[in-house]
């Protein structure tokens, strides 16, 4: 039996929803990990026990306040701030209103297109504004003396234990 195309349809819109949302969690991941070695940089966090409970503390803050705590450390420059001010106002429209503010676009297929429009500049959005983080936090790396070849080693290596532990 062949799938309703409407209903491939919708799934087309859940899945540019599952990327955008994917991607506003790479983003806040990302300030998380600056703000983790910031701890160790500013002797915040000294031992193993106190890394772990900031970590700990980190993750249960909102992508709001992880921002708020990324520009206590990092003076960003207007375009900069910008962006990472849209990308938390646009991560948090799709994760609470997204759906509900397009329940009738969901109805048609023009309205889907819409939507799907909509989330894929969303997507455009939150991967410039995970750059961005990613920029501020390659240049903490630099400072440490972190090369790129070691940042690129480590996710090999994460990524070939993560392979071999799904093939098992």
């Amino acid at each position: 039996m062949e799938e309703d195309p409407e209903s491939e349809h919708c799934k087309t819109v859940y899945a540019h929803a599952g990327l955008a949302l994917y991607l506003s969690q790479c983003f806040e991941k990302g300030i998380e990990n600056f703000l983790m070695l910031n701890s160790r940089v500013t002797g915040q966090c000294i031992t193993l026990e106190q890394l772990d409970a900031f970590e700990e503390s980190i993750e249960k803050r909102t992508l709001g306040r992880l921002l708020r705590d990324l520009k206590e450390h990092v003076d960003l420059k207007e375009g900069g701030a910008d962006t990472l001010a849209e990308a938390l106002q646009r991560r948090n429209f799709l994760a609470h209103r997204f759906f509900k503010e397009r329940a009738e676009e969901f109805f048609s297929e023009a309205g889907r297109d819409r939507m799907v429009s909509e989330l894929e500049k969303d997507q455009e959005l939150l991967r410039e504004a995970d750059l961005k983080v990613s920029l501020i936090c390659k240049a903490l790396f630099r400072f440490l003396g972190i090369s790129e070849e070691a940042i690129e080693e480590e996710y090999r290596e994460i990524k070939e234990k993560a392979e071999a532990n799904t093939a098992s």
